[in-house]
């Protein structure tokens, strides 16, 4: 009879165990992509599809709003103020993107390096479609803090 163990091990001497952790997902350079046309078929992905799929994206946004306005101790009543335009490098094999950019139009907010690398994160890991074409870039632009509206009946 054998029995399986799990160990873990400890941080080497100097190590603190801590580690920061970064977008997971790249950016990239609009200008530029290059294309090598004889490696993609000749098809174009769906605009409806690429929005339906950015439109998924919108609970994981909120949920990197509200980390960053509990990280600079902005109430939850406030809106974090500006836009954000997004660009998705979509890869036609895979449903992940090759890489997505972040601008914030609110300099505060475009700064804050961790709530760039969430968004970018949330919008990457909706799945986008896949199609038998060349990458191709997506852009979204929508508003960082659209708040919250209640209908009272």
């Amino acid at each position: 009879m054998s029995l399986g163990a799990v160990a873990c091990k400890k941080p080497d001497k100097g190590r603190t165990g801590k580690r920061t952790v970064k977008a997971t997902i790249a950016e990239f350079d609009p200008s530029a992509m290059s294309v090598d046309l004889d490696k993609y078929g000749t098809e174009r992905v769906d605009d409806w599809e690429v929005q339906q799929a950015f439109n998924r994206s919108f609970d994981s946004l909120d949920s990197c709003v509200m980390k960053a306005k509990k990280k600079h101790g902005v109430g939850d009543g406030s809106a974090l103020d500006g836009d954000v335009d997004f660009a998705v490098q979509l890869n036609p094999k895979a449903d992940k993107p090759f890489a997505v950019n972040a601008t914030l139009s609110a300099s505060k907010w475009d700064k804050d390096s961790d709530l760039k690398d969430c968004l970018r994160d949330a919008v990457a890991g909706v799945g986008f479609p896949t199609y038998d074409g060349p990458p191709q870039v997506a852009e979204f632009s929508t508003q960082l803090d659209p708040g919250s509206d209640w209908e009272e009946e």
